[in-house]
């Protein structure tokens, strides 16, 4: 009900109760009366959507989430409906896509007391349909090569690898199903249960390696996520309080995969590969959050405190699939034994002492600690070909605090000024730089003056110091160049600015907004040294009339970085520098014609969206500077939708979507399996395709509609 009506009906309401009393002296029944603007429904209603899709190309990319990987016809099925009583007790449902990318949700319940809640949904991850391997299956996690494979120092003389390379699609499918119950004690208590559950199959696109020679594979994953939320709410005259337990437990029914060595094996019995993927953990988090609305100002103290842990303990695997390499260095321990405490606390005041002066403090403490024992080793195995020297693992942990506060005036009634500043300081361990310290602070102004036209423009700065300058290098293998300096662990200055015009003139409305913010690190010999990052973008509407609408948008992103490195230590031996620039520009457009002659609905949509980067170097050895071939990317993307009501209840819709993609890649174009000597690919190809899908469905709706409600 909008405000107009609800006004309305009060005044109706006043100016009635003398006449009511006046009638109810005179005998007058009101028992029958009606309240006419207040409808409800009672009767069950539902809608059903029964139709096909037709997709005319086979492409990963562009059925990557959607389901519409593969050329011909899909079923397009959906429904969705309801009932509701006036005792309150009421269900609902809704299904869609079934047929390619199934989703279902169910929720039953009464008002004001209880909620109950399923739901389904799949979601693809059509990653790739280009890719090749000689690999095959012996079980979910051990790949084999085929028999008569002959073993080779490269790709080259690998003399059965074009005979033995056979498809093999890239993607996972997941499959989640979630519940969740809500109960309400009164007005003010509410508990709350959801339990959400995803399974995961399929693969993705890995890689090893045997020292200096590597290979792709299609990477097994077969995973298990549940997670659960627990909690109360609790809600009072001045604002409300929640508690709730947070729980994950995720378990990979795969801890490794095992593969055949493809080429000559530099230790002797290493004729097989094993990588660990990701270890079963589990994680739990108590919070408690809300608020509080003071007595004065309009003040509300917003609030948060958590306490979290992270655990896991598998088994550590053999340090190789080379029993000789395995006994010369024994596991540090059998399991890993990790746990991780993770602490945060949030509290924000805000405040508005005058209608024309508003302001928020705001404080947030994170801190990640890390329990976990740590472990030396005598030696190790490197890539299942070779012992390597003694390590160490390496605990790290932090503690982040941030300040904050903001503030605006209305100096006029056209005019606000606001500012607002923040500290933001983060202590870590076993890093080279232990504590680094950034202050932000910036200033905007907001003019009014017009109804229609408003202009904002904000401008601020910000600096990091890290430990005063000092940078300690740490012992690694192999040694760092003690002049590089890592970009979020060293000093950094920064300004940045944006501005916006907004202006609503009768039935139109444009929107310019740009930005910018550039970094500089002065402290930097080597490393990351700047970067620049531009922004531009615009939109315009047009309400043509109330059955036509037309928008357009627009934007443009610039982003140049520079870094400089060198070979060798500890002299600049062979110093270089790239650059590194990447551009991405957007525009799209449409135009929507409802209830034309009373039946049709017409709409149409255009998205373009391009991209390209480039990386220049230069350096001391001539013949290995100069640019790195361009990366490129473009879609363009067209949508029609057409929509005829045939009769109240059946209405017949219509759709056809064209989406053309391009993209140029130089670490994956031209990269077969052979074409390097030390890589062993699965031919990953950039996406390139053209597709048109065309859908067709009927829509029919059933149920009485809405009934009236007894005054």
């Amino acid at each position: 009900m909008n405000v107009k009506l609800k006004l309305t009906l009060a005044i109706a309401a006043a100016l009635a109760a003398p006449a009511a009393q006046t009638d109810a002296a005179h005998g007058v029944d009101t028992s029958e009366w009606k309240c006419e603007s207040c409808p409800f429904p009672t009767a069950y209603e539902s809608e059903v959507d029964v139709g096909a899709l037709y997709v005319d190309e086979d492409s990963a990319k562009f059925g990557e989430y959607n389901g519409l990987d593969e050329k011909g016809g899909y079923p397009a099925l959906s429904a969705s409906g309801g009932k509701r009583n006036t005792s309150g007790m009421y269900f609902n449902y809704a299904v869609s896509d079934l047929g390619f990318d199934p989703k279902a949700r169910l929720a039953a319940g009464k008002e004001g007391r209880f909620e109950a809640r399923l739901a389904y949904d799949e979601l693809p991850r059509n990653a790739w349909d280009s890719t090749v391997t000689p690999y095959s299956h012996s079980g979910k996690d051990t790949l084999v090569l085929p028999s008569g494979w002959a073993r080779a120092g490269s790709t080259a003389g690998m003399t059965s690898l074009a005979g033995s390379l056979a498809p093999q699609r890239i993607g996972t499918e997941r499959t989640a199903l979630g519940a969740g119950l809500d109960y309400l004690f009164g007005d003010s208590l509410k508990f709350f249960a959801d339990f959400r559950r995803e399974e995961s199959e399929g693969s993705r696109l890995g890689g090893a390696n045997f020292i200096m020679q590597a290979l792709q594979f299609a990477e097994p994953v077969d995973a298990t996520h549940d997670q659960f939320k627990v909690g109360a709410v609790y809600r009072f005259k001045y604002g409300f309080a929640r508690l709730s337990w947070y729980g994950s437990e995720y378990d990979n029914k795969l801890g490794s995969v095992t593969f055949d060595n493809p080429y000559l094996p530099q230790a002797t019995d290493t004729l097989l590969g094993r990588k660990a993927l990701a270890p079963d953990n589990q994680a739990q988090k108590l919070s408690l959050d809300g608020n509080f609305r003071l007595p004065w100002w309009d003040g509300v103290l917003n609030y948060r405190f958590a306490q979290g842990t992270m655990e896991q303990d598998d088994l550590l695997l053999p340090l190789s699939t080379s029993t000789a390499l395995a006994l010369t260095v024994p596991l540090p321990r059998a399991r890993l034994s990790g746990d991780v405490d993770t602490t945060h606390y949030r509290a924000s005041l805000s405040l508005r002492p005058h209608s024309r002066l508003r302001g928020r403090v705001g404080y947030r403490f994170d801190e990640r600690d890390d329990n976990t024992a740590p472990f030396a080793l005598a030696g190790y195995v490197e890539s299942d070909s070779a012992i390597a020297p003694a390590a160490s693992s390496i605990r790290y942990g932090y503690e982040r605090t941030r300040l904050d506060a903001y503030g605006e005036v209305r100096v006029l009634d056209w005019l606000y000024l606001s500012g607002g500043a923040e500290q933001d300081e983060m202590k870590r361990s076993n890093l080279v730089t232990h504590k680094t310290e950034e202050t932000r602070s910036w200033g905007r102004l907001r003019v009014r003056p017009h109804a229609t036209v408003e202009v904002t423009g904000t401008y601020g700065e910000a600096h990091v110091d890290a430990d005063g300058g000092e940078y300690t290098v740490q012992a690694f293998i192999p040694p760092e160049n003690p002049l590089l300096r890592k970009f979020y662990l060293t000093n950094r200055d920064r300004d940045f600015a944006d501005g916006m015009l907004t202006w609503t003139p009768w039935r139109l409305s444009f929107a310019l907004q740009g930005s910018y913010a550039n970094d500089e690190y002065r402290l930097s010999e080597l490393g990351l040294k700047s970067s620049r990052d531009y922004r531009y973008a615009g939109t315009a509407s047009w309400a043509v009339s109330e059955k036509i609408s037309v928008y357009a948008t627009v934007s443009y992103q610039n982003i140049v970085t520079e870094q400089e490195g060198q070979e060798g230590l500890p002299a600049s031996v062979l110093p270089w520098r790239a650059t590194h620039e990447d551009e991405f520009e957007t525009a799209g457009g449409g135009i929507q014609w409802r209830d034309i002659g009373g039946k049709l609905d017409l709409g149409l949509d255009y998205t373009y969206a391009g991209s390209r980067g480039s990386i220049d170097t230069e350096a001391a050895a001539p013949d290995v500077a100069g640019a790195f071939p361009v990366l490129r990317s473009r879609l363009n993307a067209l949508r029609l939708t057409a929509g005829y009501d045939v009769n109240e209840r059946l209405s017949v819709h219509l759709s056809f979507a064209r989406e053309d993609y391009s993209s140029s890649d130089w670490a994956l174009q031209g990269i077969e399996a052979a074409t390097m000597r030390n890589l062993l690919s699965m031919s990953a190809d950039p996406y390139d395709y053209t597709v048109n899908v065309i859908g067709l469905s009927f829509r029919y709706r059933f149920g009485s509609g809405a009934e009236q409600g007894e005054e």
